[in-house]
């Protein structure tokens, strides 16, 4: 049998009797990202494959076994599993008794915060057993501690300011202004986040041609074209927009839906079938 690791996750406290299934889950796909990424960043450069061998829950803990298997199945990687556990087992004790981040490299940082900050939100403990005898246990209490730490080390967030010039599908919430000019209050239709859109004075022109100002703009639905900047964080923060088309809902009846022939004749399977080619186009 090759390394086996072992994964316990209690609920906090304070909430209820069980678990939310997502905090579990991504509890576990954060400490495997740590774990990748500890022995290396890049996937192509990884020898190692963690294989989940038992899942199963007592309610309320949830318990989760992984074993080391290698990439290439000619090679053993069983040493290099070694290494590679009993050295995050170092790093995490020391983080966790110490708030040293000496042996936290800062390709693990990012998932590892994610899995403290969980810690202390949701989780009450996360228990990882290395092997029979070495136990790193995260709790609120040292998780906090750690968390604040492990800032130190966590890598820039990538600057993603930027202008494109492009369209976007926009919900109106209202009119406003932006240095003196006309500018809607809009909401992207499919990120559903808000932002201003700056309406040149011909564009204020040709919208108000349609609809007077002083009308409830509250729920219009336009399609915008112009510039799009966007924060440091890759957020949309406002739209110059050059032209903008009104998209008026339409309401559909259900009788009209049942209409439509969304497989073209086919039954579901041949359909299914088509789509990955397996029938003649």
């Amino acid at each position: 049998m090759g390394k086996t690791l072992t994964i316990t996750i209690y609920p906090a406290a304070q909430e209820a009797e069980y678990l939310s299934a997502s905090d579990a889950m991504r509890q576990v796909l954060d400490f495997i990202e740590t774990l990748e990424k500890t022995e290396a960043p890049e996937e192509k450069s990884r020898k190692i494959v963690w294989r989940l061998t038992e899942a199963h829950t007592n309610s309320p803990p949830f318990t989760v076994t992984l074993e080391a298997f290698p990439v290439n199945p000619v090679v053993s990687v069983h040493f290099e599993a070694m290494r590679l556990t009993t050295g995050l087992d170092d790093a995490l004790t020391a983080l966790l008794a110490r708030r040293d981040v000496s042996k936290i490299d800062r390709e693990i940082a990012p998932p590892l915060q994610r899995l403290l900050r969980r810690n202390m939100n949701g989780i009450g403990r996360t228990k990882i057993i290395f092997d029979d005898s070495d136990t790193v246990d995260i709790v609120p209490q040292n998780a906090q501690l750690a968390s604040i730490a492990l800032s130190a080390v966590e890598p820039p967030a990538e600057n993603q300011a930027r202008t494109e010039a492009g369209s976007s599908e926009v919900i109106v919430n209202g009119l406003t202004r932006w240095n003196g000019k006309h500018a809607l209050n809009v909401t992207d239709r499919f990120s559903l986040k808000e932002s201003t859109c700056v309406l040149t004075e011909e564009l204020a022109e040709k919208l108000g041609q349609a609809h007077t100002w002083s009308e409830a703009w509250q729920g219009r639905r336009l399609m915008v074209m112009g510039f799009f900047h966007y924060a440091r964080d890759g957020s949309l923060r406002r739209i110059d927009a050059e032209d903008a088309e009104d998209m008026p809902w339409t309401d559909v009846g259900i009788s009209d839906l049942r209409d439509i022939d969304l497989l073209s004749g086919l039954a579901v399977r041949d359909h299914l079938d088509k789509m990955r080619g397996e029938l003649d186009a």
